[in-house]
């Protein structure tokens, strides 16, 4: 059964890895990849909050750093005890022999690719700032959808490190919500 959802991980890999693959899509998913990076995230993230309430700024963004905090400890922690390689390392022998090719964009990576850190903060991101402006909660999640799938398309991530990586996102963010709802803050 484990071997059955590898390999399905692995097909779905390569169907939007290669598959989608054009110079479009280079460029999309490029500027999508990037949205989940903590340099782009938090700035980001950050407009965002001033904009729709700057009167609670400084509270939401604390909470969305306490977030992108915990989650990146856990997602940190678990790609140490996992260790999955990613799919440039884990398909090597394939792309060697040509039977496999991947599409990388930006830096090619090898190393721990369980769960996607990427993914997490997008998610993470997308839950906070949803719960700050609930009207915009949709597109939130379509972007942070679209920026996970980009690990993908990048040659970064398997489909099962974007979904744990958004699982962790959303499962942490509630977690830091309900403790400062708790202890007062929000």
């Amino acid at each position: 059964m484990f071997d059955a959802i590898l390999s399905f991980d692995r097909s779905l890999f390569l169907m939007i890895n290669n598959g989608w693959a054009n110079p479009f899509n280079d460029v999309l998913f490029g500027v999508l990849t990037l949205l989940g990076s903590d340099y782009a995230a938090i700035p980001v993230a950050g407009i965002f909050l001033y904009a729709v309430d700057k009167q609670n700024f400084k509270r939401n963004f604390i909470l969305l750093l306490s977030a992108l905090l915990m989650g990146g400890i856990l997602v940190h922690l678990l790609k140490e005890i996992i260790d999955r390689p990613r799919p440039l390392s884990d398909m090597a022998e394939l792309i060697e022999e040509g039977s496999v090719s991947i599409n990388v964009i930006f830096e090619p990576l090898k190393v721990a690719s369980f769960p996607s850190g990427h993914s997490q903060t997008v998610f993470t991101a997308a839950l906070i700032l949803g719960y700050t402006c609930r009207k915009y909660i949709w597109i939130l999640f379509l972007i942070a959808s679209l920026s996970a799938i980009s690990r993908i398309y990048v040659g970064a991530h398997y489909p099962i490190d974007v979904v744990a990586g958004g699982i962790i996102g959303v499962a942490v963010s509630i977690v830091m919500l309900f403790i400062f709802k708790r202890r007062g803050y929000l």
